[in-house]
């Protein structure tokens, strides 16, 4: 992460680089965060963590999927998921139940109650976007969202 000199004083924080000097990868990373960070503070009053949220966001799309299936649809480590998934569980919002036709798997399914939260929850995401697009035309989010897209896809071969 490059930086500039502006200040090298001990203790002082170094003023990061311009944003357009840095890496995509950079950008990524702290793009990833500052959405994380907000959805954290719009999902604070329902004691949803930014984790539980995407957890939540792909299981209303797919429910029922194994614990392997939801990290590679999160792009996460099933391992990682693991202390989530029990915080979850003891929150009321997933259950857990072994495969029936493969008793090593584990599939993860929706509360009543997580599933009530989908209609209360949902109108946050949009909310973000719009924080996260202020200012941008329609065409140019739509050309974010196709170039990010297509970084995704290069990244995945």
């Amino acid at each position: 992460m490059p930086m500039s000199s502006m200040s090298s004083a001990p203790g002082q924080r170094r003023k990061p680089a311009a944003v357009a000097e840095q890496s995509i990868g950079y950008l990524f990373r702290y793009g990833y965060r500052a959405f994380a960070r907000a959805i954290s503070v719009e999902l604070q009053p329902f004691e949803i963590s930014s984790g539980q949220w995407s957890v939540l966001r792909v299981l209303w799309e797919a429910e029922g999927l194994s614990q392997v299936e939801l990290a590679e649809n999160m792009r996460v480590e099933k391992a990682s998921l693991t202390g989530m998934l029990d915080v979850m569980e003891k929150r009321g919002l997933i259950s857990r139940s072994r495969n029936a036709e493969d008793r090593r798997k584990v599939n993860i399914h929706l509360t009543s109650r997580a599933r009530a939260l989908k209609d209360k929850l949902l109108p946050y995401r949009a909310k973000i976007n719009r924080k996260a697009t202020r200012g941008m035309t329609t065409e140019e989010v739509e050309t974010l969202r196709r170039l990010l897209a297509q970084v995704i896809s290069n990244l995945d071969e």
